[in-house]
């Protein structure tokens, strides 16, 4: 994910380094202004291509400056080139693409499956053999509380969505019929209502009655499968489709940053004022699983890179961002206005009775906007409420405060005012303050109600002023909500669709025979690799090399232990070219034990299947997506105490904790390589020492991940948004309304 403040710096600590690396960690993807107060003078030319980054010792050009010379605040051209085939930093792909045939002739093998050759079809998870912990059953059941107070205690042994389900199984019995996920849960909630069951329309579409029916657009400056660099895009896939699927209207609206296949061009033009100048509004559309995407389209997004867009969203490369990043997103946040009020979608606009929830700082100008233009006309935006979904509070959209920002914004003054702070633009306590907007701050002091995506960030952020990084005040003031998010049902072993998807050579497996397929494919996987046998466990890293994700932390760690400790670790991700570096540099030191597969697609998931143990050392940690994963295919995550890892995962029960958090510093500090060793032993002489122990672990990871959906998130959503007044539309359809039932297959 990435926004222009950069990952927390500080001063390196003289210690030495068991592989070559500079001490003090270099921000991640979304490294801000570096030398905002510099006394370089601005360049005579300004610059017209999009490859004009924030570098430096530079001082960016203005946003006012690029009007008076360009006529327009954003630029135009192409900036960036296309991802190499590589993947990014260069990296290789995936030793092993697939984990072997599946099976003669193209079968998908069924010996793990305890019904034989009918179970495990698309849409039919099998339930785990036991509940998921109390803990658990808690974060995702009732209506979510502020950080503030306590929260909900359930009373069931299932979370509401798996319960629904499950009483929705006596009429979902047809082929075509959803057996889980969102749609069995609109059926077993019509149900318990008494509001009738499932019917079948005259295109034999089945369907079922809806009791409310709200409006939400979700502005987000990436969805997937059209645009992901993290956790924000996989959000906003699976939330918005679980919310339709229980018979709401829903809008995605994103930038275009590429040709996208399904969209297809509106024919709406417009425009909106930018610093005194128009620029032009058109946007495409497609409809997907009862969604609206609509993708503005401008070449400040479409022109950036010459090829497929991949990763690079922000800026041209792994940690730089575009110069003019804050003037495009302003004027994305202007665009998506424009979308909610005037773009018909089946011959009606979504307008004002409407939730918009606004994602990150790219879209936090968006409640200031409608703020500021209700107080001139207060009728336009009368029902609508707004949210502001913080992903990750560290990436604020921190920028040099100009003269001339509120005319480029088309806000009075006062609303600049309100969002200006004395703030380092690069967040770390030894960095110099200086007059800056903070965009972030923008969603949150205009929105009604402040969210992030699991209960303990909530904390976090609202409490402990480094995790809510300079803005603690202001999520306290929002009443910051978590709910945690989720994955989609569909990620499942037993889930046939999944399965094919994911190359798992195994077949699909339940929690009663994971033990033996997931050995099956961890030897498959090293037989593949020409990797030697190992008496301990198969571990693997999943994610962005860079300082958040503690890869730094883990590197120092594995250095410690692999000398003396049975173990294999696989890593998988791209990020900083010094970590990459530093990996491949291991892995030559001990090429039995480390190995670097680099940038792997949906294959991952059956290298992540066959793992013992995921890792994931995380600074921090809003919710994280890994470990859900992991623990629906078996894999047991050892992680680090914070925010939604801490929420998911249970030491001793369900994966393994360090005995502390590591630290938030970006430097690689001792006493957090040392809890990570620790536990990296500890993990090994479990696997060893007590493997009936391991197999049960794995068994409640199971139970404990099938709890984690976009289900129970878009549940507890409907409930803040019920509780905001959010205007229910259903009488506008007559009072009487149905949803179809669909099962969402696009699950990697």
């Amino acid at each position: 994910m990435s926004g222009s403040a950069a990952a927390p710096e500080a001063k390196a600590a003289p210690r030495p380094v068991a592989v070559a690396k500079k001490a003090m960690a270099v921000p991640g993807p979304a490294a801000t202004a570096k030398a905002a107060s510099s006394t370089t003078s601005t360049p005579s030319a300004p610059p017209t291509s999009a490859a004009a980054i924030v570098q430096e010792g530079k001082k960016p050009m203005s946003a006012a400056d690029r009007v008076g010379a360009t006529g327009s605040a954003l630029n135009r051209g192409v900036g960036a080139k296309a991802e190499a085939a590589g993947g990014a930093s260069g990296a290789p792909k995936a030793k092993a693409k697939a984990m072997g045939a599946m099976g003669s002739g193209g079968a998908v093998p069924m010996r793990y499956m305890a019904g034989g050759a009918g179970a495990g079809t698309a849409g039919a998870a099998s339930a785990p053999g036991q509940p998921a912990p109390r803990t658990v059953l808690n974060i995702v059941s009732g209506k979510p509380m502020p950080a503030s107070q306590p929260g909900t205690v359930a009373t069931s042994s299932v979370g509401p969505a798996r319960g629904y389900a499950k009483a929705a199984g006596s009429v979902l019995t047809g082929a075509d019929a959803p057996k889980v996920g969102p749609p069995a849960v609109a059926v077993g909630r019509a149900m318990a209502e008494g509001r009738g069951g499932v019917t079948r329309d005259a295109n034999g579409k089945l369907r079922v009655p809806i009791g409310k029916k709200y409006q939400i657009i979700f502005v987000t400056s990436e969805v997937a499968p059209f645009s992901k660099t993290g956790g924000l895009g996989e959000a906003m896939d699976g939330l918005p489709i679980a919310l339709a699927a229980l018979g709401h209207r829903c809008m995605v609206v994103s930038p275009r940053y590429d040709q996208y296949s399904e969209a297809w061009d509106t024919s709406y033009w417009s425009s909106v004022p930018m610093g005194g100048k128009q620029e032009s509004v058109h946007f495409f559309h497609t409809y997907k699983q009862k969604v609206d995407y609509v993708f503005v389209d401008h070449p400040t997004f479409l022109e950036r890179v010459d090829g497929l867009t991949g990763a690079k969203l922000y800026g041209p490369e792994w940690g730089k961002d575009f110069a003019d990043n804050q003037a495009r997103f302003a004027y994305f946040c202007k665009a998506s206005l424009k979308a909610i009020q005037e773009l018909k979608l089946g011959g009606i606009a979504y307008g004002g009775d409407s939730m918009v929830v606004c994602n990150d700082w790219h879209s936090a100008l968006v409640p200031m906007f409608i703020h500021a233009e209700k107080s001139t006309n207060p009728g336009k935006w009368q029902n609508t409420k707004t949210a502001f979904l913080c992903h990750n509070a560290v990436f604020q959209g921190r920028f040099v405060r100009e003269e001339g920002l509120a005319e480029i914004f088309g806000v009075p003054q006062r609303y600049i005012d309100a969002i200006t702070f004395k703030q380092p633009l690069r967040i770390g306590k030894y960095n110099e303050k200086v007059s800056c907007v903070n965009t972030m701050a923008a969603g949150l002091r205009y929105s009604d109600r402040a969210l992030t995506v699991s209960p303990s960030y909530a904390k976090e952020i609202t409490m402990d002023p480094e995790k809510g990084v300079e803005l603690e005040a202001l999520f306290k003031m929002g009443n910051c909500t978590g709910i945690l998010n989720g994955v989609k049902e569909g990620v499942s072993p037993s889930d046939m669709n999944f399965v094919t998807k994911t190359m798992m050579s195994c077949g699909p497996f339940t929690a009663a025979t994971a033990d033996a397929a997931k050995r099956e494919l961890k030897n498959l996987y090293r037989k593949q690799n020409n990797m030697t046998e190992c008496k301990g466990p198969l571990m693997c890293f999943i994610g962005r090399l860079d300082a958040q994700k503690g890869y730094d932390l883990l590197l120092e760690a594995l250095m410690e232990v692999l000398e003396d400790t049975e173990l294999q670790m696989v890593v998988v991700g791209a990020g900083r070219a010094d970590l990459v570096a530093q990996t491949k540099a291991v892995e030559k030191q001990y090429p039995n034990k480390l190995f670097y597969a680099g940038w792997m697609g949906a294959e991952r998931y059956a290298l992540l299947a066959g793992c013992d143990y995921t890792l994931l050392p995380s600074r921090w940690e809003p919710c994280g997506l890994v470990q859900m994963e992991a623990m629906r295919l078996g894999t047991l995550p050892i992680v680090a105490p914070t925010g939604g890892l801490k929420d998911t995962v249970e030491d001793g029960l369900n994966g393994l904790w360090t005995d502390g958090e590591m630290t938030v510093e970006a430097i690689v500090e001792q006493e957090s390589v040392t809890s990570l060793a620790k536990v990296l032993r500890r993990a090994c002489q479990l696997f060893q020492s007590e493997p009936g122990k391991v197999v049960e672990m794995k068994k409640a990871a199971m139970a404990a991940a099938a709890e984690f959906t976009w289900s129970n998130a878009a549940l507890q959503y409907e409930a803040i948004f019920q509780e905001l007044g959010v205007k229910d539309v259903l009488p506008q359809c007559g009072g009487h309304a149905t949803v179809t039932l669909e099962t969402d297959k696009q699950v990697c």
